[in-house]
């Protein structure tokens, strides 16, 4: 089904899922009880017909007509879905019956049948009603819907709201009410915009106000970026724009927004996301739980304090989060402030082994397992860096729009350590190179040359 099934929306994935989950669960029951109420047992059915087969065929035939009339894949609207939920339903009857028929079972009977059906149409339109209503509940709790907004007026607001609005576009559309006064400029306003939308956790502005100068699109752009908003000019006339400005299509409306990468579709997020758990599991598994006792004698007997040091560093979206590291330096007040440097004083003896072989890193597959970092992204850094290096830096932020990793694209190409502001542009544009252009095959890559780089030596590690 693939992204048909989802669009690129955890709140349509669960949405189209659970409908799914709760449209077989339900049609079992209700045959489960009919079966008891008319007190048909095994003994009742031809003898290689059990009641367990006869739950897996009414599953299976539910299933596979769903495929053709895309009741889990199209138009969530509660009115359109339950009219291919109803077409479904009678293809499903059709080939209980002529199964019925074939195996030539007292099982299915017409009075079964008939029951059966009253219900099951009951019982499909309740559902649907429900599991939208109580999605919409948990939402209001913990946000899975994208919030959006739209600010300006034109034709096209309402087949763009018709299309925000619906169940399964996967969004929440959110009014933002900031009055524009008549002498202040358009930019001015897209970015008081921007910061209202911050503020009331928007992730996406779809914006009929056009700009026609193209260093204030770029910038409306980048000032969204960095407020980890997805921007988007709505255009009716792409002929004037230069070829830099990127144009593309959602809902068949034509905008400018966003450079987009990979990882904002929820496919290749699944996908790394299972590369992150399996491999961070066989770690932990195979060499954290017998590294770490010995690991941390060593380190306890060369050096007082905590086997782990734990900071907080900054993830994806600009959220912190507490990194583990195997403690490498004696106890000191400026770890939280002072990067490492090459032969720090800090160091103690099993640290600078650990740090030299990269060893130090293996807790952050712990991280990983949490959902915190992936093994492959741009290394975190401590919070005050962060506001350091947003400052100096430009993009810096844009490398926060995926989960920070245990090794990178950067690293791998001796970008690491304590870098001065060239090298951090250096290594920032590393960083977007990852991620504009990140792929399954990527990951692995980079995750083999780290291994290769820890075994044989990295002369960048301190």
């Amino acid at each position: 089904m693939g992204k048909r099934f989802h669009k690129n929306s955890v709140y349509v994935l669960i949405l189209r899922s659970t409908i799914l989950i709760m449209d077989l669960l339900g049609l079992n029951l209700i045959l489960g009880l009919l079966l008891w109420m008319f007190n048909f047992k095994g003994s009742n059915l031809n003898h290689e017909f059990t009641i367990p087969l006869v739950h897996l065929v009414l599953s299976i035939t539910w299933f596979i007509p769903s495929m053709y009339f895309k009741t889990y894949e199209g138009n969530l609207k509660i009115a359109y879905n339950l009219k291919n939920s109803i077409y479904q339903f009678f293809v499903h009857l059709f080939i209980l019956i002529t199964i019925s028929k074939i195996l030539q079972t007292d099982f299915f009977n017409y009075i079964i049948f008939s029951y059966y059906s009253i219900f099951s149409i009951t019982f499909l339109p309740f559902s649907r009603y429900a599991i939208a209503f109580y999605l919409n509940k948990f939402d209001n709790i913990i946000p899975i819907r994208k919030r959006v907004t739209i600010i300006g007026s034109k034709p096209l607001i309402t087949q763009l709201q018709g299309f925000l609005e619906a169940e399964h576009s996967g969004y929440r559309l959110l009014k933002l009410n900031i009055p524009k006064n008549e002498h202040e400029s358009d930019y001015n306003y897209l970015v008081m915009t921007i910061a209202k939308a911050k503020e009331n956790n928007i992730s996406h502005i779809y914006s009929f106000i056009n700009l026609e100068n193209e260093a204030e699109i770029n910038s409306i752009i980048s000032l969204s970026e960095n407020a980890f908003i997805r921007f988007r000019f709505i255009k009716e006339n792409l002929n004037q724009y230069s070829k830099s400005i990127i144009i593309n299509k959602e809902s068949d409306i034509p905008v400018i927004g966003n450079h987009k990468n990979p990882l904002e579709e929820l496919d290749n997020r699944i996908r790394k996301r299972l590369l992150d758990i399996i491999f961070s599991f066989l770690v932990i598994v195979f060499f954290l739980s017998w590294l770490l006792p010995i690991l941390g004698i060593l380190i306890r007997l060369e050096s007082k304090g905590p086997i782990l040091f734990k900071q907080k560093r900054t993830g994806r979206n600009n959220q912190p989060f507490i990194c583990y590291k195997f403690r490498t330096m004696v106890l000191n007040a400026s770890s939280d402030i002072e990067q490492a440097a090459p032969n720090d004083y800090r160091f103690t003896k099993i640290g600078k082994f650990l740090r030299q072989t990269n060893l130090d890193e293996l807790p952050q597959f712990i991280n990983v397992i949490k959902g915190e970092m992936s093994i492959i992204g741009p290394r975190p850094h401590m919070l005050n860096h962060t506001s350091q290096y947003e400052e100096i830096v430009a993009s810096y932020t844009k490398r926060h729009f995926i989960k920070p990793g245990i090794s990178g694209w950067a690293q791998i190409n001796g970008l690491r350590g304590n870098l001065d502001k060239k090298m951090m542009e250096v290594r920032v544009q590393y960083d977007l190179e990852y991620i504009r252009n990140w792929n399954f095959w990527v990951d692995l890559d980079i995750i083999i040359r780290t291994i290769v780089l820890t075994i044989t030596g990295d002369e960048n590690a301190y």
